[in-house]
């Protein structure tokens, strides 16, 4: 009895001292390739950290943004942390900046720094290795010359983009833009050798500078304008022959026969007609043949 308890007396002690005594349960440095950078390049360091107990991370001991000597300097610290089983994980992104214009290639080194721990009162560290890395300058030493002088290797012309859509887009445009200007002057009546298109737009014109008590004059203007379009002196019982020479005309007959009957009136008749509403009338049936008029 005496001998199987002196025996798991020792398999105690000697489970306990292999139990973990170190906060960090598993720590990576991980780190891209060692050379071939240049002056103003960028090197980027992960760090993967996971801790056992709730011990923590203190983020006030990272190193900061800003130079870290005369040539590195720091551009970015990003730390990502997650929960775990008994303790954290931590992700902690570096990117450096070298800045150094070495004559030759030179080996360059990034300085060690720790990574402060804390669980209560207690404090540890993890150390990040420093990292050693080759530097090239941008042109060579000893600068070659050929028979026309120095050497240098010209930049590569950069390859010409097809235009040929563009172009014929642009001509596009521009005809698009062309057949609508004219179409617009032509229903406007602003193309020269159109006098009639613009007939009843002139009119429009100078009856809206009229007044209630100019009736006999906006019925002249308007007169003057059939007559333009007609080519002649226009009655009221040459309406069917007009219809039959301009057609769109024929769907304001109501309104022009009225007018007729209107002016009739106004200029023949012993007692005018009440003058209440002509010239408004009047303007409707002068816009109404301004759209025939445009087509």
């Amino acid at each position: 009895m005496k001998k199987w308890l002196i025996v798991g007396l020792s398999l105690c002690l000697l489970a306990c001292s292999n139990a973990p005594d170190t906060p960090i349960s598993d720590f990576e440095f991980l780190t891209p390739r060692p050379f071939g950078y240049l002056n103003g390049d960028e090197i980027r360091h992960k760090i993967i950290l996971e801790t056992r107990n709730g011990v923590q991370l203190q983020r006030g001991g990272l190193p900061k943004r800003g130079a870290v000597n005369r040539w590195l300097n720091i551009n970015q610290v990003a730390v990502n942390e997650t929960k775990i089983s008994g303790g954290f994980r931590y992700e902690i992104n570096l990117v450096y900046q070298a800045f150094y214009a070495p004559l030759e290639v030179k080996m360059l080194t990034i300085p060690s720094f720790a990574l402060p721990l804390a669980q209560g009162g207690n404090n540890a560290s993890q150390t990040v290795p420093a990292w050693h890395f080759s530097l090239s300058p941008l042109r060579e030493l000893s600068i070659r010359k050929d028979e026309s002088g120095q050497y240098m290797r010209p930049d590569a012309a950069p390859p010409l983009l097809d235009n040929t859509g563009v172009v014929y887009g642009l001509w596009a445009a521009l005809a698009v833009t062309l057949s609508s200007a004219g179409g617009l002057a032509y229903v406007y009546g602003y193309l020269p050798g159109l006098p009639k298109r613009r007939v009843f737009q002139r009119a429009a014109k100078r009856l809206a500078s009229l007044s209630d008590t100019q009736i006999e004059q906006a019925l002249t203007v308007f007169h003057q304008a059939l007559n333009a379009v007609n080519g002649a002196p226009l009655f009221q019982h040459q309406l069917a022959d007009f219809y039959q020479r301009h057609p769109p005309y024929q769907m304001a007959d109501a309104q022009l026969r009225w007018f007729f009957q209107n002016s009739n009136q106004h200029f023949f008749s012993d007692t005018a007609p009440s003058s209440n509403g002509t010239l408004v009338n009047l303007r409707k049936l002068c816009a109404a043949c301004l759209d025939l008029e445009r087509g």
